[in-house]
C-alpha cells in the first residue's frame, strides 16, 4: 500500500513488478529488495530509459548486474524513473513526468498506475514445441504497473527537485520503498540525487562493476552505482557486483582489482582550494565548516589544502566529451529495428528523422546537436581534443596528490593524501518551480563538484550530513574498499 501511495505522489517508478522476480531464497543479499534504474536491461520488465523512443521495449537478455543480484537472493521491486537517457540532473527530463523529492511533502497524486502485461521468452526451449500453444514452456507471462502522468497534475509549491539522473532510484531509497537501489553515474548522477535525498550514493571506480546490459549514454564515463541509507549494505552490494565480466570490454581485469581496505593510523585528507567556500549556500557552508572542525579535533585525521588547477576546466570538458559520445550512441535509435516508430512521415521528412524528432525529448536533442558539433571537422580539433587534453591533465594532477598507486599505471606520491573531501552540491535542491525557469547552462552548473571525479574514473561516495546536504569522499582509482571504509568512519562521527 505504501509503495502504491508514494508512487502516485512522487512518480518514482516507470514500472512496478507484479510478478515476483526469480531469485534465490539464500545468498549474501537474501531478504533484501532493490530498485533498478530504467536504463539497465531486464528480461522481466520493460527498459525505457524514460524515453518515448523506447516505450514498451523489453530486452531479450538480462544485464549482469540484475543477474548477480538475483543469484544472491535480492528481489527487484521495479524500474525507476530518470532523466531521459541519463541526460539531466533534476529528474524533470522524463517522458513519464517528473520524479519529486520524497523528503518534502507532495499532497496530491501526480500519476495514475495502470496494469500492463507482456510475454518474455523463457531460458529453456523444449524439443516438443508446438504452435498450437506457443506460450507453453517457452514463454513467461509478466504483469507490471506503469505510471501515467495526469494531464492536470499539480506540483506543490514547496516541492524541491530530487536530482538526477538517477532520481527515481534515490527517491525509492529515501522513501523506504527498498533496501537499496542501483543507478548509474556519468557525471554525478548517483551522488547528486543521493545528496538531495540524504542517503549514501557510491560511484565505484570506472570498470569495477560490469556495464553489460547498461544502455550507454557515454561509455567512457558511465559507471553503475549503489544507493542506500545503510553504508554497510552499500559495501555488501558492491562486494556482490565487484566481479570481472568478459562480456564488458571495459571491465577491469581480475589481476588489477584491489581489495585492500586497511587505513593508516593517521589519515591524510585533501581539501581542493578550487572548491572554495565562496560558492556554497549558507546551509551547506555551515555543515561544511562543522564537519571540518570535527575532523580537525580527531587525532585520526590530518587536513591539507591541495590544488588541482584543471578543476576549473573540468565542467566544459565533461560536457564536450559526454555530448560527443551521446550523439554517437543515440544514432542507433531510428525506429526501424526496435522502439517507437512514427506513423506519419513524408518524402521531405524521412521516417527515421520524424521518429527521432518525436521520440527524443528537448534535452536529448540539445545534447545530440552539441555532440555532433564537437565531432564535426571544425569542432573536433577546437573542442573535442581540447577536452580530452583537460581530462588527461586532471588525471595526472590526481595522481600527483594521491599517496596510493593508480590501479593501472602505479603512479603515486609517497607523501600524498589518502582521500579528497569536498561538498557534493553547492546548495540545497532548488524548488521545482524555480528550476524549470533556469537556462540549460545554469542547470549544468549543478554538476560542477561531481564531474571531476567522473572524468578521472575515481571512486567517490556521497555522505549525508543533514537534510538534503551531503559531502563527497573520493580516493585513488581502484581503492574502492578504502573509500567505503573511510565513509563509514565519517558516518560514525554523527555529524548532522
Amino acid at each position: 500500500m505504501m509503495l502504491r501511495q508514494l508512487s502516485l505522489k512522487y512518480n518514482i517508478f516507470t514500472s512496478i513488478a507484479l510478478t515476483k522476480s526469480e531469485s534465490n531464497s539464500v545468498g549474501t543479499l537474501a531478504n533484501t529488495s532493490y530498485a533498478l534504474k530504467d536504463n539497465i536491461v531486464t528480461r522481466d520488465a520493460p527498459t525505457t530509459c524514460s524515453s518515448r523512443i523506447l516505450t514498451n521495449y523489453v530486452s531479450p537478455f538480462e544485464s549482469t548486474v540484475s543477474r548477480l543480484l538475483a543469484e544472491e537472493g535480492s528481489h527487484l521491486v521495479g524500474k525507476t524513473n530518470m532523466d531521459e537517457f541519463g541526460m539531466g540532473n533534476s529528474c524533470l527530463n522524463s517522458h513519464f513526468g517528473p520524479t519529486l523529492n520524497p523528503l518534502y511533502e507532495q499532497k496530491s497524486d501526480i500519476v495514475d498506475l495502470k496494469e500492463k502485461e507482456f510475454w518474455t521468452r523463457g531460458e529453456k526451449i523444449t524439443e516438443d514445441l508446438t504452435f498450437e500453444n506457443p506460450h507453453t514452456d517457452t514463454y513467461l507471462h509478466r504483469n507490471y504497473l506503469v505510471s501515467e502522468l495526469k494531464s492536470d497534475y499539480k506540483v506543490d509549491p514547496e516541492m524541491r527537485i530530487v536530482g538526477g539522473s538517477s532520481g527515481g532510484s534515490a527517491a525509492a531509497v529515501a522513501a523506504d520503498l527498498v533496501d537499496y537501489a542501483v543507478g548509474t553515474d556519468t557525471g554525478g548522477s548517483v551522488r547528486l540525487p543521493s545528496c538531495y535525498t540524504s542517503i549514501f550514493g557510491f560511484k565505484p571506480s570506472y570498470g569495477r562493476i560490469s556495464r553489460w546490459g547498461l544502455i550507454p549514454y557515454a561509455q567512457s564515463l558511465d559507471t553503475i552505482g549503489i544507493m542506500s541509507k545503510d553504508i554497510k549494505l552499500v559495501r555488501r552490494v558492491f562486494g556482490v557486483l565487484d566481479k570481472y565480466d568478459s562480456s564488458d570490454p571495459t571491465s577491469v581485469s581480475q589481476e588489477n582489482r584491489i581489495y585492500d581496505d586497511n587505513l593508516n593510523s593517521k589519515i591524510k585528507i585533501g581539501i581542493p582550494a578550487e572548491m572554495s567556500l565562496g560558492n556554497l549556500e549558507d546551509d551547506v557552508k555551515e555543515k561544511w565548516r562543522k564537519m571540518l572542525k570535527q575532523l580537525q579535533k580527531s587525532p585520526k585525521f590530518e587536513l591539507f589544502l591541495i590544488s588541482l588547477p584543471s578543476l576549473s576546466k573540468s565542467l566544459p570538458a565533461y560536457y564536450t566529451l559526454v555530448t560527443s559520445e551521446a550523439s554517437s550512441n543515440l544514432a542507433r535509435y531510428d525506429g526501424i529495428r526496435y522502439g517507437y516508430r512514427t506513423g506519419e512521415y513524408t518524402s521531405v521528412e524521412p521516417e527515421f528523422a520524424k521518429t527521432r524528432s518525436e521520440g527524443f525529448g528537448v534535452e536529448v536533442k540539445r545534447r545530440i546537436i552539441l555532440g555532433s558539433y564537437s565531432l564535426s571537422s571544425y569542432g573536433y580539433k577546437s573542442h573535442f581534443m581540447n577536452a580530452t587534453n583537460v581530462r588527461s591533465k586532471l588525471i595526472q594532477e590526481f595522481n600527483r596528490v594521491f599517496k596510493e598507486p593508480h590501479m593501472l599505471n602505479k603512479n603515486h606520491n609517497p607523501d600524498g593524501i589518502d582521500f579528497i573531501l569536498c561538498p557534493t552540491a553547492t546548495s540545497l535542491p532548488p524548488l521545482v518551480s524555480q528550476y524549470q525557469k533556469v537556462t540549460p547552462v545554469e542547470s549544468y552548473m549543478n554538476d560542477i563538484l561531481t564531474v571531476p571525479f567522473s572524468l578521472a574514473g575515481l571512486p567517490a561516495i556521497n555522505i549525508p550530513l543533514g537534510r538534503s546536504v551531503g559531502f563527497q569522499v573520493a580516493g585513488q582509482l581502484g581503492h574502492d574498499y578504502k573509500v567505503l571504509k573511510f565513509a563509514q568512519m565519517i558516518d560514525e562521527l554523527q555529524i548532522r
